[in-house]
């Protein structure tokens, strides 16, 4: 599910930290953070504005990093939204914080920071491969929940449509999280072929297809 943050920000004259926590997910992509700007002064306008990322995270990947306001009038407000996706491969719960800074010509008048904090897991799971059919690279996501500090034994093997063992892309031990991993099948024939993911007593098993 999409992330959409607002946040409410009051222009005055002097520098303001303010923090959030917010909770986001991983892979999910097309999230927002809105930021309304509101001039609560009662007798002049707030011109030139730029609303800047200035601190992010190689998790999240923002589709634009500044925006300019020409003018806000006194007792207005105007929105600032910034969309952006956030990584799935993550892996262990993490957070991150996100800095915004609003500025004129002349000062600074808001540094608004916040936490973006990543959502775990609450079951296994093993997706689709993306793209599929494929030639000659796929991803291969799955997740596992936190079943307590003992990291879980995963297993994420591929075989043809027969049984026979192709190679196994994952045999250790991971942590709570989201994990990726791509597949080359460069060397195999087009056809129909599965990939197993066992996790405890968790198994799965989807089918993929090589198209040359």
């Amino acid at each position: 599910m999409k992330t959409k943050i607002i946040l409410i920000v009051l222009l005055i004259s002097t520098i303001i930290f303010a923090q959030n926590t917010y909770e986001v997910k991983p892979g999910v992509k097309n999230n927002a953070i809105v930021l309304e700007l509101s001039n609560v002064s009662t007798t002049e306008s707030a011109n030139n504005l730029e609303v800047k990322l200035i601190r992010s995270s190689q998790n999240l990947i923002f589709n634009q990093k500044e925006k300019m306001i020409e003018n806000i009038t006194r007792g207005t407000e105007k929105e600032a939204t910034f969309t952006f996706d956030v990584e799935y491969n993550i892996g262990k719960a993490a957070a991150d914080t996100i800095e915004f800074m609003i500025t004129n010509n002349q000062s600074v008048y808001l540094i608004k920071k916040f936490i973006l904090q990543y959502s775990l897991p609450t079951e296994y799971k093993l997706e689709q491969n993306y793209p599929n059919p494929f030639n000659p690279t796929t991803k291969i996501r799955y997740s596992i929940p936190n079943l307590g500090p003992d990291l879980q034994n995963v297993n994420l093997t591929v075989y043809d449509i027969l049984g026979n063992q192709i190679k196994t892309l994952v045999d250790e031990p991971k942590e709570t999280g989201y994990h990726e991993i791509d597949f080359n099948a460069s060397v195999l024939a087009s056809g129909v072929y599965v990939y197993r993911l066992t996790a405890g007593n968790f198994v799965s098993v989807k089918k993929m297809m090589v198209l040359k």
